[in-house]
């Protein structure tokens, strides 16, 4: 495993591999809980079950981790607004089962393209659903304005999906989710991203809105945040509203059914000072821009100006 990559702040240590046959098993800890992963025979096939704190949480099969390993990653720092790229079905299957399986003579598990098991709902599969829907907009829109539109989205790929969850919150009308928000965020720099915010689940008088515009126009946000002339053509705003609306439109059904395999009420998306409090500085770096190193690998810029102290004394 790449520990380089790496984003959760506990390690993952390996205990214990057996090896019978059909029954391949490994055991290990991470922070305070412990791992197995065991070769088992489902309907399908030889298959194998991962177990977490003593509780099954994965088979093949499913389309997604059971509960306690979404409760585990969001203890152990995980969230989507800053973990670009990443979700708990993600850092499972790409991490912590390649890890444990490393040394087994038989793969654990029959992967896709994506490296996932078949019928696993994760970001990769909504990033690439986004980066289809991108390309059905440059086929559709026409003249330079709209190819200007479709090259704009074609540099913001997708990189998180946040779900904005509150326990407080009513259920949907299936009873399965709360009737909260979701974010799309986009771009290519984790401090230069647009975001995108919608309800979810989808209804009749669902809206997409652009956060934090500033004094900005949509089209100097997405403009900017692609790395492209941030001075828009004649035409462009209109047209990339209306992009933006189908794009999200398209995107609606795969979200619904992303939403569907993350537990409720667990708080993912969290304010600057709730990632902060509790946290320890691990590491310091020097330079022109001093950065304080978190346990959660948060970087604090802290100013190199000295603290004024006063003339006559005092604190």
């Amino acid at each position: 495993m790449a520990m380089d990559a790496w984003i959760l702040s506990a390690p993952l240590k390996v205990l214990r591999q057996e090896d019978h046959p059909y029954h391949e098993t490994t055991l290990a800890t991470l922070g305070r809980h412990e791992l197995g992963l065991c070769r088992c025979e489902t309907a399908a096939g030889m298959g194998s079950e991962l177990f977490l704190d003593g509780q099954s949480i994965f088979l093949p099969g499913a389309s997604a981790p059971g509960r306690p390993w979404f409760d585990l990653c969001r203890e152990l720092g995980y969230e989507p607004a800053r973990h670009w790229d990443w979700d708990p079905a993600l850092i499972l299957f790409h991490q912590v089962i390649p890890a444990l399986a490393a040394d087994w003579h038989e793969p654990p598990l029959s992967l896709n393209a994506q490296g996932l098991p078949d019928g696993v709902l994760s970001l990769a599969g909504l990033r690439q659903t986004f980066v289809e829907a991108v390309a059905r907009l440059r086929r559709e829109l026409t003249g330079p304005v709209g190819a200007k539109v479709a090259e704009t989205f074609e540099w913001l790929p997708l990189r998180a999906v946040v779900f904005h969850d509150d326990a407080q919150l009513p259920l949907d009308f299936e009873g399965t989710g709360p009737c909260g928000r979701v974010s799309l965020w986009l771009g290519i720099h984790r401090d230069r991203p647009v975001v995108i915010d919608g309800q979810s689940p989808a209804s009749v008088s669902r809206r997409w809105v652009v956060e934090d515009l500033g004094d900005r126009s949509a089209a100097e946000a997405f403009l900017q945040a692609a790395g492209l002339e941030p001075e828009p053509p004649k035409g462009f705003e209109a047209i990339l509203q209306s992009a933006l609306k189908d794009l999200c439109h398209w995107m609606e059904g795969p979200l619904d059914a992303y939403r569907r395999t993350y537990p409720v009420g667990i708080p993912w998306h969290h304010g600057r000072r709730e990632r902060l409090l509790g946290r320890t500085i691990i590491d310091v770096r020097f330079g022109d821009h001093p950065m304080l190193i978190l346990d959660d690998g948060t970087e604090v810029a802290i100013s190199p100006d000295p603290v004024p102290t006063w003339e006559h004394g005092g604190i």
